[in-house]
């Protein structure tokens, strides 16, 4: 008595890892095309908005200290940017950075230089 013992295309264990791995691609491509469309409509709108004013140094400052730096120094430049020199504690090294922001005080942009 022959018994045909091959398993069917879709009994292989190496099938459907194939096809756990192209769903799991096609489903995180689709995820970062929506992350990426929503990033740049958030701030097309910013970019195109006014400037903030020197009372947004609260959500400056803010900004810094929740990641961890000390601001050394502070001062408004005018049309919503902001010059802070600050200590990043956890490398030990002094920076300069300047920081834009929007008039509802969100921050646009942040260029930060090492302190020579």
């Amino acid at each position: 008595m022959n018994v045909n013992n091959e398993k069917r295309w879709y009994q292989k264990w190496w099938v459907w890892l194939i096809i756990l791995f192209l769903i799991g691609s096609i489903l995180n491509k689709k995820n970062e095309n929506n992350s990426t469309n929503t990033i740049n409509s958030s701030s097309s709108i910013n970019k195109g908005s006014c400037s903030g004013s020197e009372s947004c140094i609260d959500k400056v400052r803010q900004n810094f200290t929740n990641t961890g730096k000390q601001i050394l120094s502070e001062h408004y430049l005018g049309n919503g940017k902001f010059g802070i020199s600050f200590l990043d504690i956890s490398r030990g090294q002094t920076y300069n950075s300047e920081v834009s922001t929007d008039c509802n005080c969100n921050i646009l942009n942040v260029n930060v230089h090492l302190m020579r």
